[in-house]
């Protein structure tokens, strides 16, 4: 018990917790689990609702990215309080939309271009955006 007292106390302990983004963690934890629980079963080839098989990695896609992108450039800088910017994280997805929903249905038969693929990454990427925002405000 000391001990767990003894890393209460510590700065370095308190100053990472302050700084971490709890609550996109929980949602990009939660995220993963459904896009990995989702691609799974598609692989063993259980039918999936419409919706669920095409759209929902595609909305999950661009908050996963986007974490792992500023827990990357957080590390590296050694900085828990950088955050991505709009105009990056819309970069990113308009590169993404690029790449999926144009340039891979041209070479790749297994590629297939849909609009609303762009639009979830979007979607995804503001919904990421919002999320981190309030954490900065419930410090």
């Amino acid at each position: 018990m000391e001990e767990i007292k003894g890393l209460i106390k510590n700065k370095t302990f308190e100053k990472l917790y302050k700084n971490s983004s709890r609550s996109s963690g929980a949602w990009i934890l939660t995220f993963s689990v459904v896009a990995t629980a989702i691609y799974s079963l598609q692989r063993l080839g259980v039918s999936l609702p419409i919706w669920i098989n095409n759209y929902v990695n595609d909305f999950l896609c661009m908050p996963i990215v986007l974490f792992v992108c500023q827990f990357g450039i957080r590390k590296i800088k050694r900085n828990n309080n950088i955050r991505l910017s709009l105009p990056i994280m819309l970069s990113l997805s308009l590169y993404y939309a690029i790449y999926f929903e144009y340039f891979l249905p041209k070479v790749s038969l297994r590629y297939t271009a849909d609009p609303i693929d762009v639009l979830l990454y979007f979607i995804g990427a503001l919904f990421f955006y919002v999320i981190e925002k309030r954490s900065i405000y419930r410090r």
